[in-house]
């Protein structure tokens, strides 16, 4: 049979205080902290994203101003072609040696161009990869 006295209600009452304690002290500060550190990973992951969308819209962009330098290096080149053949028409001995060096010279800067922009665009990305990395770590690296 099932006796029910004071130790039974004090025990209850006890539990009762305990859970209350409990609840204030332990399980509210401690959901609260898991909010605030989910909070703060997704905040650093939208920006970790939007860094990264970033990063790639200006990669994208150091190509296309890639792509619009060698088709002016390429322009500027058929240009050249151009004008060493209609001269070799005019005086073919003396245009044929004078083309050869327009052309050899013209190679030359446009690879020293080239090389340049490539050292500068290397550059440029290494800055980039740099600051990126800095936003996405939240340190210098």
């Amino acid at each position: 049979m099932i006796n029910i006295n004071v130790t039974l209600v004090l025990q209850l009452i006890n539990f009762l205080l305990l859970m209350f304690l409990l609840n204030r002290l332990l399980f509210r500060p401690l959901v609260r902290l898991l909010d605030e550190r989910s909070a703060r990973t997704e905040g650093r992951q939208a920006e970790a994203e939007r860094a990264e969308a970033e990063a790639e819209a200006m990669l994208a962009d150091y190509e296309g101003k890639i792509r619009d330098a060698r088709g002016a290096a390429d322009a500027a080149r058929s240009e050249v072609l151009r004008k060493a053949d209609t001269e070799r028409q005019g005086v073919l001995a003396q245009a044929t040696e004078e083309a050869a060096k327009t052309v050899a010279e013209i190679r030359a800067r446009v690879r020293g161009e080239t090389e340049q922009a490539r050292q500068a665009l290397r550059i440029q990305a290494d800055q980039l990869a740099a600051a990126a990395a800095a936003r996405i770590l939240g340190r210098t690296v």
